[in-house]
């Protein structure tokens, strides 16, 4: 184990890390009415007057990479990764949002192409199948996530891309994230589909989907695991929270655990753990939490071959609202690590989503970014947790859900006034092309100095551990 005090380890990844990137399909898509697509509830929400700013804050466009994904392709060429994340669109896919129909012919070959172009690059895809982007049809037809009708419609949709797609790719990921769905879709409104249920809403909607999760699950380790010999997961996100200096009692330790549990353990206690929700939120929301019967425990339990983790922006700033005094929220990935390979008997992990964002007005000289990547790489390298691959998000800057196109967290930048959407590579990125090369960060410096001016308006000074979030 390293040295609690090191603050940078000079160390390399094991051979065949899987460095990568990653984009999902509503931020960067676009062509959301082209080719038989039909609307997510993210077409509507951005589309509905509850939003402002209709024609600029929309991915109606977004990064275009429906039309240019080879130009997606030549950018992860550029970085040199082994590895892309990516998400299928439901409703490309399936219009009626039906899996047991006919399939969208175009948007099969959309995806098909991808991926093999992809395998003639040496790239592994990594395919998720869900990422927020439901069906709309679903939402007016069932209530969304709500209704327990989605979780045999989603295992019908997973079949078919395992069916369909399944011999080409190692590593699924049901979806992304879900704790942002349940709460900030279906409890907060903020995201798509706007629903203000509160936390009643937000539980009946996790437990939806962490059972369409273990039904994905397990139809793809009874019908094709033998055959295609891939590994399935579920990224889930969190933030983490320490005591306060000087603030380190037993009860702010109890308080930080609680935290994490409301947001990591919500979802991986029943998955990874004991196939049952922390007791924490049990004592807290008492008959509001849904219930799993002891044959549901036992079913959910041990459903994903390895444990896919989202460290960024969104659940750091959702974070701060589950610390009382004596807590902070702080970007500390290794801490996170560290947190899952105590809870769940050290499992290999991928870190599927690490990253950071600038401001728009940053453009491509992303200094920020790059600190914060150089950061969270670093902080993987310490204690022996088994990480086997990194996807730095994203790869092109695209629509940043409720904050449009007012931040970005692309590797490479996107000029959205353009109708070309070129993809120029930020300082980040060639910052990140210089890791994946080192294949981390040797003891002798190798990498090319880059030189580059912080923004006019950088505020320099000295802080603690935590960072600022928006």
């Amino acid at each position: 184990m390293s040295p609690q005090n090191q603050s940078f380890l000079h160390d390399t990844f094991p051979s065949g890390f899987l460095w990568g990137s990653g984009t999902s399909a509503y931020q960067t898509e676009g062509a959301w009415n082209q080719d038989g697509k039909s609307p997510s509830i993210w077409d509507s929400f951005t589309h509905s007057s509850v939003t402002e700013n209709l024609d600029r804050e929309t991915a109606n466009v977004a990064s275009d990479s429906y039309n240019r994904w080879e130009e997606d392709v030549n950018a992860l060429e550029y970085l040199g990764v082994r590895s892309y994340s990516f998400s299928l669109s439901w409703p490309r896919l399936f219009p009626d949002g039906n899996a047991r129909g006919h399939p969208n012919p175009a948007a099969v070959e959309y995806y098909s192409c991808l991926i093999d172009k992809l395998l003639e690059k040496r790239i592994e895809p990594i395919v998720t199948l869900h990422h927020w982007d439901l069906p709309q049809v679903l939402q007016e037809r069932f209530g969304g996530w709500k209704n327990d009708t989605l979780v045999d419609l989603f295992e019908d949709y997973a079949a078919f891309c395992f069916h369909t797609f399944g011999s080409r790719v190692r590593y699924w990921l049901t979806m992304h994230n879900p704790f942002l769905m349940a709460v900030q879709g279906y409890g907060t409104g903020v995201h798509a589909p706007g629903e203000k249920g509160g936390p009643a809403g937000s539980l009946i909607v996790a437990h939806n989907l962490i059972r369409a999760h273990a039904k994905a699950w397990h139809t793809y380790n009874n019908h094709f695991r033998s055959t295609q010999m891939g590994k399935v997961s579920i990224v889930l996100g969190s933030h983490w929270v320490e005591p306060q200096r000087g603030q380190t009692t037993a009860a702010n330790v109890g308080l930080c655990q609680q935290s994490v549990e409301a947001v990591l353990g919500w979802f991986a206690n029943p998955i990874f753990g004991n196939g049952d929700y922390p007791v924490s939120l049990k004592d807290k929301h008492g008959a509001l939490l849904p219930t799993f019967t002891p044959e549901e425990k036992l079913w959910v339990q041990k459903t994903a071959d390895f444990f896919a983790v989202s460290f960024g922006p969104n659940n750091l700033r959702l974070g701060r609202n589950l610390v009382h005094y004596g807590q902070t929220v702080t970007p500390d990935l290794r801490r996170l690590l560290g947190w899952i390979k105590l809870e769940y008997g050290d499992p290999s992990v991928l870190v599927a989503e690490g990253g950071w964002f600038s401001e728009a007005r940053v453009g491509r000289e992303d200094t920020v970014a790059i600190y914060l990547m150089k950061s969270f790489i670093n902080q993987v390298l310490f204690d022996g947790v088994q990480v086997f691959g990194y996807s730095a998000w994203s790869l092109v800057d695209g629509f940043e859900w409720n904050y449009g196109y007012t931040i970005r967290r692309g590797l490479f930048y996107v000029d959205f006034s353009q109708q070309d959407r070129t993809r120029t590579p930020k300082t980040s990125a060639q910052y990140y092309r210089q890791v994946v090369a080192d294949n981390g960060f040797p003891s002798e410096e190798t990498s090319t100095e880059f030189t580059g001016h912080f923004p006019c308006e950088f505020h320099w000074g000295i802080a603690d551990s935590t960072l600022q979030v928006r």
